[in-house]
């Protein structure tokens, strides 16, 4: 499976490629023939123009793209959750729509959905999850066929619409695993019908999120879908879903105060070599709390907090988690505590603007925990 899985990611990155090569070579080819005379700082122009045109596109399709997501979502019985393009999140919450800020690295933007009732081995992920690219690819087509009806200018704008639109579909839709994550395509053709505990897991996050967005604890998950989290298989981390699905379980136990046990689950995916980068550096974000909070051994704290880590936790500000370990590192690790301030008001404002109410919530009542411990390693010293 590992060597079809290499061949299927070689020849999706050569379906992700081949667009721009199109683009390139009709953007130089148009703007030749809309210049008379060879003036080629002209021509540079406007293929200028037209590679920023196809940036812009690129930005559309992406709505486009999440938006296919909701429309076939909504009609095969999922409920609208959040929409999200770039850091801005249209977040459903308390029955009114309500306008949030996260990110996720990696992603241009997401289409969160609430799955309908029914047992996770047969949910309707299918035209869900195939909606995103069929609307690339379905627009991008329907660009194309008006270009052959109007010629010129607006037909070049339109078959560039077409490259990036059908592009990124094909692209998104050819089952591969990109950067280690599996796309939609892969999700689709491949994982789910194979594997039924991938979409098992897909389905608790998603009904779990959902409950998140409102609630104020993980102590208010359903304790069916408590008991599940925490007694899923974990033995496949390498399946995106699965390896999420654990962080998940490592915040019901944090929140729960059983911070041995969350440690154990984010010791075991740094150490894995299966698991998905951006899980090593959460679970390692978390690891260097830990850290701070019990033995503080500035050389362990230091080896988890590389040029690569900090990179990532700046690229991840918008989490009211990692506010909460920054806030924790300033305090407690630093002695730093007019930074720390800074972190703390940060976490307040980044907690009441995250889409989760939840994960606002635990974090800020998490570094009140940092708070506390801090005076006590005060007041210890002082005694």
């Amino acid at each position: 499976m590992k060597t079809l899985d290499k061949i299927l990611t070689i020849i999706c990155y050569i379906i992700t490629v081949v667009p721009f090569l199109i683009l390139g070579a009709y953007s130089a080819d148009s703007a030749d023939k809309l210049v008379a005379d060879d003036n080629v700082g002209l021509e540079l122009i406007l293929m200028g123009g037209f590679i920023f045109l196809a940036v812009f596109f690129m930005l559309i399709h992406i709505i486009i793209h999440e938006g296919g997501h909701l429309v076939m979502g909504l009609a095969t019985g999922w409920k609208y959750l959040s929409f999200r393009i770039g850091s801005i999140a249209l977040v459903k919450r308390d029955g009114k729509l309500q306008w949030k800020k996260t990110t996720v690295v990696g992603t241009g933007g997401q289409c969160l959905m609430i799955p309908p009732e029914c047992e996770p081995e047969s949910c309707p992920f299918f035209l869900y999850l195939l909606g995103g690219g069929l609307f690339n690819i379905v627009t991008g087509g329907i660009a194309f066929g008006i270009g052959l009806l109007t010629g010129g200018v607006a037909q070049i704008i339109l078959n560039i619409f077409a490259i990036m639109g059908i592009g990124t579909g094909l692209a998104n839709l050819f089952p591969a695993k990109v950067g280690g994550t599996m796309n939609d395509g892969y999700q689709i053709f491949i994982e789910f019908p194979r594997n039924k505990e991938s979409k098992k897991y897909n389905y608790l996050l998603l009904s779990a999120n959902a409950i998140l967005t409102e609630a104020e604890s993980t102590k208010d998950l359903p304790e069916k879908i408590r008991n599940a989290v925490l007694n899923a298989d974990y033995s496949n981390l390498s399946d995106t879903g699965c390896a999420n699905l654990y962080c998940y379980k490592a915040t019901i136990l944090q929140d729960e105060g059983r911070y041995d046990e969350a440690r154990e689950i984010y010791q075991r995916i740094a150490d894995s070599s299966d698991v998905l980068q951006i899980f090593k550096n959460e679970a390692k974000c978390e690891l260097m709390y830990h850290e701070i909070m019990g033995e503080c051994n500035a050389e362990k704290i230091d080896a988890l907090y590389d040029k690569k880590q900090a990179e990532y936790i700046k690229a991840t500000a918008l989490y009211p988690s990692r506010k909460r370990l920054m806030y924790a590192y300033h305090l407690i690790y630093k002695g730093d505590k007019t930074k720390a301030d800074e972190e703390y008001k940060a976490l307040v404002t980044t907690a009441k603007s995250h889409p989760s109410k939840a994960e606002g919530v635990i974090e800020l009542r998490e570094a009140e925990r940092v708070t506390k411990h801090y005076e006590d390693i005060r007041n210890n010293a002082e005694a």
